[in-house]
């Protein structure tokens, strides 16, 4: 009975203690539009072609002891297409592709995460390319990036995402004869704590 009533005593002392202890909390991140863009490949015959969007913002919300809670938003300003050849991306940025003036924006936002390693996770969303709304799964790493020689680097993150679409899903279908119909996309980005 005396052990009994003791670990009474002590249940009654701790439950007000775990109750009141702060929950984990997620913190916010923002890409750094300097050090962020989206880089995408594709075939033409037998070559690789390259090519890449300038204008990025994003957010990731990210609480490392519940990963799989994460959010991750990413927006993509389409006329910021650059390939390195003017004909290529006024091509790109037309009807037939980007359609810049119609959809103005890529974007992706995420529906769910799955931690795979330390560092690694499969993030399920829906991204949005010319207007038409398609799921996709993106492979990410997400690691410490701080650099001493940067003023407001404390706590950045390393974050690079890679999947593949079929741009004929998002009604991208000229030059079929020449042009592959897989594109490869890769976010390099720098997220930082949002102050």
């Amino acid at each position: 009975m005396r052990n009994a009533h003791l670990m009474t005593v002590i249940l009654a002392a701790a439950i007000p203690a775990i109750v009141s202890a702060p929950m984990a909390k997620a913190e916010s991140y923002i890409f750094n539009p300097r050090k962020t863009e989206v880089r995408f490949s594709y075939m033409m015959g037998l070559l690789t072609q390259r090519g890449r969007f300038s204008r990025v913002e994003g957010s990731l919300q990210y609480d490392e002891r519940t990963p799989e809670s994460s959010k991750v938003y990413a927006k993509v300003a389409t006329a910021s297409v650059e390939t390195g050849q003017p004909i290529v991306d006024d091509e790109l940025k037309g009807a037939n592709f980007f359609n810049v003036k119609a959809a103005p924006e890529l974007t992706f936002r995420s529906r769910s995460v799955k931690t795979t390693a330390e560092n690694t996770a499969e993030i399920t969303g829906d991204i949005t390319v010319n207007g038409v709304t398609k799921p996709v799964t993106l492979a990410v790493t997400l690691t410490p990036h701080e650099d001493p020689a940067l003023k407001f680097s404390a706590g950045s993150k390393k974050f690079v995402a890679k999947t593949t679409i079929s741009r004929s899903a998002f009604n991208m279908n000229s030059y079929a004869d020449m042009v592959g119909d897989e594109i490869a996309i890769e976010i390099d980005a720098v997220v930082r704590p949002q102050r």
